[in-house]
């Protein structure tokens, strides 16, 4: 009997250990500050707004934490209330919150593609890991509709992502461009997943646009698409700053094994360097000129773990582990920017999630948690 009571207190404790190493705090403290009945609330803007990004960025983290029932309230008011009640028919509003007559709803009904393709991507992988052919169909249906709406063909190009479905297309046959705006582990999914539509030409000039925007190892918030080149954006400038960032979390983040991360991390070594001169990621860049000011902000740090990994630079990575965790701001809800970089960045550095070759999701509980 005493053997019995043992073996079976053993089976729970090792059942409890795996629970607890499959648990994620840090979303569940996100959870607790900024989501509100499927609602991912940024409130430093005085008007308590939601965007598209702050939606499908709350879908992954969603389903690297395997929370369910977060995913599907997510999901709900991500349709109902940015899409009309339909993303089958519609890709949702990127911004929501309180109009100027006080009433709350749709501010700016544009999309924007990065948080489509976010959705899309997550849908398709929730689909998969969780077998639900709902969520699989969801995905078919936005990744057909992001490539019809938001997306160019340009002769001895290919195709080009565009930011949004409207206002991208400037005068004589130019674009604006965002590269931050292209992960490619999701291009590459995509690509694997729906073979017969022009996913792997949106990766080719993805690629291209990362690599062509950074002629001194920094990426720009902002570019112009002008006859096969891109050049300084018309009205930021040179500028890399709070969008860029993520152009490097997206790269350090590819899968070790993807053909095309090696060059990627070599032209950023700049970004690199920047970091370790200033102890901390630039908040601002000239790329162009490749001169950098400020230090970046805790979430800055936490997008740079990737890279920092990728780049062998131990110390320097331990360091920036270290900065973003003191740094961060986890109980107000205005710090919303910060807070899903250190999702991103700090989640991947915790090892609950990493990306396949072929853009698949491996969260760590698919596994089992340690």
């Amino acid at each position: 009997m005493k053997s019995l009571i043992l073996v079976l207190g053993l089976l729970i404790f090792s059942t409890q250990s795996l629970a607890a190493g499959c648990e994620w705090p840090q979303w569940q403290q996100f959870k607790s500050v900024y989501l509100v009945n499927g609602r991912v609330i940024d409130g430093s803007d005085e008007r308590r707004i939601t965007t598209s990004e702050g939606q499908s960025y709350g879908l992954f983290f969603a389903l690297v934490a395997n929370d369910k029932p977060a995913f599907a309230a997510l999901l709900d008011w991500t349709q109902n209330q940015l899409a009309e009640g339909d993303l089958t028919a519609r890709l949702p509003a990127w911004l929501w919150g309180q109009q100027p007559s006080g009433r709350w709803g749709v501010l700016d009904d544009n999309p924007a593609s990065d948080s489509d393709l976010w959705i899309a991507y997550t849908l398709a992988e929730a689909g998969r890991l969780w077998n639900n052919q709902y969520y699989q169909s969801l995905a078919h249906l936005m990744a057909s509709r992001i490539l019809r709406e938001e997306t160019v063909t340009i002769d001895g190009l290919g195709t080009v992502l565009l930011p949004g479905s409207a206002g991208f297309a400037l005068e004589n046959g130019q674009y604006r461009v965002n590269p931050s705006y292209v992960p490619l582990q999701l291009m590459a999914r995509m690509a694997h997943l729906y073979p017969q539509y022009n996913w792997t030409s949106l990766y080719r000039t993805s690629l291209a646009m990362i690599l062509g925007t950074m002629p001194a190892g920094f990426s720009p918030d902002w570019a112009t698409l002008a006859n096969g080149s891109y050049i300084a954006d018309q009205e930021t400038g040179p500028v890399g700053s709070y969008n860029a960032i993520r152009t490097y979390l997206w790269a350090g983040m590819l899968s070790d094994d993807s053909k095309d991360k090696a060059a990627l991390v070599k032209a950023m070594q700049p970004m690199v360097a920047a970091t370790a001169a200033l102890s901390a990621p630039p908040r601002t860049v000239n790329t162009q000129t490749g001169q950098y000011q400020a230090q970046g902000s805790a979430g800055f740090s936490a997008a740079m773990l990737p890279l920092l990994a990728a780049s062998g630079e131990t110390a320097l990575l331990q360091a920036q582990a270290e900065r973003a965790t003191a740094a961060l701001v986890t109980h107000r809800d205005d710090h919303y920017y910060d807070n899903v970089l250190a999702l991103f960045g700090q989640g991947w550095h915790q090892q609950r999630y990493r990306f396949g070759v072929q853009g698949e999701l491996e969260p760590a509980w698919e596994k089992g948690c340690q």
